[in-house]
């Protein structure tokens, strides 16, 4: 049985996301941030979309943004015009360089965001001599075939810096989708990193369903060797048992026999790293407005060139039907339906919490840099 179609409409919209009960967190700063960490860049929209003299306009963490195109380079500025507050992302292109408000005719400076003209005050406009009107413009960056926006208040890093070391590299070819859903970015986070839902929400689909699954099992929190990600390794599994007084789950299947992933990482502000035999699946949960994330799910794969072509034909057939449409659709139907608090906890979600924890003493912009911590450790524990 295949779970129900996500609706797009989220049952509750809160603050406060974890613990036994509202007003009572351990997690402070991941229960404050319903809008998401400000001081990193996140990928929001493919570069092919972003067509000259068509703006775009989205909503990311908590702020409307808008992007165009200009002389081959993208720009993007907040999605208002400070005149009469209208929307900036169907503005017009009379000169170059710039954007024309639809409204009145006010002209915006796509780099700096300076007023350069009101066309109908004309060309002595006293509100443009005054030199202090202006749009906030956002740091942009292309990579990948995809559009990076910085939306902090602090100087923005390198945009390598927040990228996968594997789409760095010269063969990388990358692919994926982009969703809006319902959900609070935390919930969806939670479930891409939770260990019990893979274990009996997925069993159902297409994509799993020749994949030889857990039961059960139980991780420990660890810093993956590289320092830049939270990470886990198994402490207990199982596949299967008598369950007293019900009886045997799951029921073995002869035609599942194949390996699922190879391992997960998360990684600050909010993307997942799933490990797969010759590729990675990446999720980033970007805040829209509270309660609302914008999805986007990539599959990294390292090839020469026919190799590329393979993978871009395979993730057309196969991968993106049934994986990130199909089988990510069930936890899109789960982050929707989340209410928390009040939970009550069991041993796998040792992992949910764990992310909590490492937003908590890792968040940059929120936590200074000289008290940010490694609370878990970097090294794989000593086989017995």
């Amino acid at each position: 049985m295949l779970m129900p179609k996500p609706t797009g409409t989220v049952r509750q919209i809160s603050t406060q996301i974890s613990g036994y009960e509202e007003g009572k967190s351990k997690f402070p700063i991941y229960d404050s941030h319903p809008l998401g960490l400000a001081e990193y860049w996140y990928p929001v929209m493919w570069s092919r979309e972003l067509r000259p003299r068509k703006g775009v306009g989205l909503t990311l963490l908590g702020r409307e943004v808008a992007f165009f195109r200009d002389g081959g380079k993208a720009y993007a500025m907040e999605n208002r015009c400070p005149h009469r507050g209208v929307h900036m992302h169907p503005a017009p292109c009379d000169f170059p360089g710039t954007r024309t408000c639809p409204y009145h005719g006010w002209v915006f400076d796509l780099k700096t965001g300076a007023l350069r003209a009101a066309l109908t005050d004309g060309p002595d406009s006293p509100v443009v001599e005054k030199g202090n009107v202006k749009i906030r413009t956002y740091p942009v960056e292309e990579r990948n075939g995809l559009i990076w926006v910085f939306l902090g208040d602090g100087a923005p890093p390198p945009v390598e810096d927040d990228m996968p070391d594997e789409w760095l590299e010269p063969n990388a070819v990358v692919t994926g989708r982009i969703t809006e859903r319902a959900g609070d970015w935390r919930h969806g986070a939670e479930n891409g990193y939770d260990e019990g839902h893979v274990k009996y929400l997925h069993r159902r689909g297409v994509w799993t369903f020749w994949r030889r699954a857990p039961a059960w099992g139980w991780s420990a929190p660890r810093i993956s060797e590289d320092g830049k990600a939270l990470t886990r390794d198994l402490v207990d599994i199982g596949f299967g048992a008598e369950f007293p007084g019900l009886g045997q789950w799951p029921k073995k299947n002869w035609w599942r026999w194949r390996p699922g992933a190879r391992g997960i990482r998360f990684r600050l502000p909010c993307m997942l790293r799933v490990q797969y035999r010759l590729w990675e699946h990446y999720e980033w949960y970007i805040p829209t407005k509270q309660g609302y994330h914008r999805y986007v799910q990539f599959i990294c794969r390292r090839a020469g060139p026919l190799g590329r072509l393979w993978h871009r034909i395979k993730y057309a057939l196969y991968i993106r039907p049934f994986f990130h449409n199909q089988f990510n659709n069930q936890d899109a139907w789960m982050v929707e339906n989340m209410t928390t608090p009040p939970e009550i906890l069991y041993r796998p979600d040792r992992a949910m919490q764990s992310l909590r924890q490492y937003i908590d003493d890792n968040a940059r912009g929120v936590v200074a840099e000289e008290d940010r911590r490694e609370r878990y450790p970097r090294q794989q524990p000593k086989e017995t």
